[in-house]
């Protein structure tokens, strides 16, 4: 599993790849990267809600990576996006694409550190991932991305966007 570091930052570096050179500044504002980069913090809060309902039940609850943690709900976001699109409420829709968008990447990223993952809830016919080691690099993995993240804004002079 991936640290919640790499989640936000993964989906931060891909919506802001697709700002500076799909889209541009005003067809992606800055703000979609917070909302994407949240979104990918959204399939793990079945983690506090397994310690709430543990605590309720005095035992040991875990629903980690039973229901979240499946493209379905990135499949709901983007079907809503599409909707509101096509109700020509842009700025909503793509509110919904940044939330798909974070989703998604939250489930690509556990993927590459392996394991069980309901990616296919409720249907399962996709459960788990190769196991490729990466756990043992989670926090270096942070790091690498944080670097190449600054490096590709101050090289294309974009680190002003963020200042």
């Amino acid at each position: 599993m991936g640290l919640a570091v790499a989640h936000v930052l993964g989906t931060i570096i891909l919506l802001d790849l697709i700002r500076h050179y799909i889209t541009g500044k005003r067809g992606f504002p800055r703000y979609l990267l917070v909302v994407g980069g949240v979104a990918a913090l959204a399939p793990d809060l079945d983690i506090p809600l397994s310690w709430l309902l543990s605590f309720f039940a005095q035992d040991y609850v875990n629903l980690h990576r039973i229901f979240t943690h499946s493209f379905s709900f990135a499949v709901v976001f983007g079907v809503i996006a599409l909707v509101l699109y096509l109700k020509k409420e842009i700025k909503w829709s793509k509110i919904f694409v940044a939330i798909a968008v974070g989703w998604s990447m939250h489930i690509l990223m556990d993927c590459f550190y392996g394991g069980f993952l309901p990616m296919t809830w409720p249907f399962n016919f996709i459960t788990s991932c190769p196991s490729w080691g990466l756990v043992d690099h989670s926090h270096s993995i942070d790091a690498i991305l944080l670097v190449v993240w600054i490096v590709h804004e101050e090289i294309h002079n974009k680190i002003k966007d963020y200042i």
